[in-house]
């Protein structure tokens, strides 16, 4: 992959994180899609979906 993306201004990692989000965002933001369709924990499942729906109680003081 990575003679593919030397000519670019990105990363294979930066890549998968783009479609990690858009994904997020066509699917309503549901960690556990993401965790099946990506092979990723679920804590980084919850990270990508608090990008769409962050807490609300982290705001308060």
């Amino acid at each position: 992959m990575q003679p593919l993306l030397k000519d670019l201004p990105v990363t294979a990692q930066r890549l998968r994180e783009d479609r990690i989000l858009e994904e997020a965002a066509v699917t309503g933001a549901d960690p556990q899609h993401l965790c099946a369709v990506f092979n990723i924990t679920p804590d980084t499942g919850l990270r990508y979906t608090r990008t769409f729906h962050p807490d609300p109680l982290s705001d308060r003081d």
